[in-house]
């Protein structure tokens, strides 16, 4: 078996120069490997490698035979010692990209994207960056298991979503009550981590099955004016508060099932999960989703989403209410012939939860990214504009009116890259003006994150 996509790109290995002896082990070990005998070219790699323990030709040279004889196992391992001996980025990168793809070949795909990722860090050209990019997507698309992580540190100016004013006014009375403190917008920094695990049970060119598990959380620290501010409520209990207080993890399982060949006009997908949501320790609620996804394929440039999602969530406290949730949310999603990317999407939601904690959303929102690099840099950036409606609330005559938008502008530095990942820096605001006064709310913060280039 040929590795074509390696054997063109071993004439760049070092060539020795310690020895002429060496020298000609070399080129009968190249010539062997080229008039397809395999055995002589490890046979005389081994040679090499008595002469010279640590010569990476030798290794490279062993690794391609063993390959070529089938033995992927053996060819891996010896690539592997082939990329720890190396001395130039040339050499690191063959040997990782020829890792990957024996590891691929062997149909251990999380392996071989591993070593492709390694490959990434050691690309000269535009080119050597593609096919790396390229054979991560087909070992991608041929792993049954997919793992994404994601995370990020924020400042801001309102961790807890606190109010702006720091009072409560009850309508129809004319009395005005000064929030506790730890109801107040709260600054500081964030710390975020998510995680998605996805496992195909099966697939065929009409279906797929996918199990899937995510969990995320988010903790934070306090800046020392959130502490200064809490440290003068008259309250113990608001004073003892610290930002693990406002802590949450969100964990939960499911299935995905798509079907290709049920509708006309294109893919369908639904899903069945499970999950819970703890807050500053306590875990409060239970919830079970059920979805539905219409994809639309409208040209190869074009994509029209249709989701639908019914949430059922259980209160483990009793202070809080069970509730169902009503999720419609539609997305168009664009390709310009400048390969910019272009994303419109709308949405509408209805809580149900008891008199005055049932609510309608409306939210529409537009996103644009450019595909050129502007100074190494790739930007996205997003607008969102939304209204939320309570026939009744518990500080208000007539219910309440919450009007909000949020923008967001991320920066992904490309030119800085390690395993295929780059970090970023996203910069997003947010405001809502409430009719009940208490809950009009801005935030303001900085997301330093990673973004993978593939």
């Amino acid at each position: 078996m040929r590795l074509n996509l390696i054997w063109p790109l071993l004439f760049a290995a070092t060539t020795v120069h310690a020895q002429p002896s060496l020298n000609d082990l070399q080129k009968r070990a190249e010539a062997a490997l080229v008039a397809d005998r395999p055995a002589d070219t490890i046979r005389l790699a081994g040679d090499m490698l008595d002469a010279q323990p640590d010569s990476f030709a030798a290794f490279y040279l062993m690794a391609l035979a063993q390959a070529d004889s089938n033995d992927l196992q053996a060819a891996a391992q010896t690539g592997r010692r082939a990329y720890q001996v190396a001395k130039t980025e040339e050499n690191r990168f063959l040997a990782a990209r020829f890792v990957g793809g024996v590891r691929f070949q062997a149909g251990q795909y999380t392996r071989s994207e591993l070593w492709l990722r390694r490959a990434a860090n050691h690309t000269q050209t535009e080119a050597e960056l593609a096919s790396v990019a390229n054979a991560f997507a087909t070992a991608n698309q041929a792993n049954p298991l997919s793992l994404r992580f994601s995370g990020y540190v924020a400042p801001t100016d309102n961790i807890n979503d606190g109010s702006d004013d720091g009072v409560l006014r009850l309508e129809g009375i004319d009395t005005t009550f000064v929030l506790p403190e730890d109801r107040r917008s709260l600054s500081g920094v964030a710390f975020a981590a998510s995680t998605e695990l996805r496992y195909r049970i099966a697939q065929s060119p009409n279906q797929s099955t996918t199990l899937v598990g995510t969990i995320s959380g988010e903790t934070y620290i306090l800046s020392s004016e959130a502490e200064d501010l809490l440290a003068s409520s008259p309250n113990p209990d608001v004073r003892a508060v610290d930002g693990s207080d406002f802590a949450t993890v969100t964990a939960s399982v499911g299935v995905v099932r798509q079907q290709n060949n049920i509708s006309p006009l294109g893919p369908v997908r639904a899903g069945l999960a499970l999950g819970t949501y703890w807050e500053g320790g306590e875990r409060l609620v239970d919830f079970g989703d059920l979805t539905l996804e219409q994809i639309v394929p409208i040209d190869p440039n074009s994509t029209f989403r249709l989701r639908a999602l019914v949430r059922e969530q259980i209160a483990r406290k009793p202070t809080l209410l069970d509730s169902t949730l009503y999720d419609v949310v539609g997305s168009y999603e664009r390709t310009r012939g400048n390969q910019d990317q272009l994303q419109l999407n709308f949405g509408t939601r209805r809580v149900s939860a008891g008199p005055e904690n049932s609510y309608d959303e409306y939210e529409v929102g537009v996103g644009y990214g450019l595909a050129q690099p502007v100074f190494g840099v790739q930007l996205y950036t997003s607008l969102q504009l939304g209204y939320r409606n309570y026939e009744e609330f518990v500080t208000t005559l007539d219910g309440r009116e919450d009007q909000f938008i949020s923008a967001d502008a991320t920066a992904t530095f490309q030119d800085v890259s390690y395993f295929g990942f780059s970090p970023s820096i996203t910069v997003s605001s947010s405001r809502t003006v409430s009719t009940a006064e208490e809950n009009t709310t801005s935030a303001v913060q900085v997301l330093f994150g990673v973004t993978s280039n593939f």
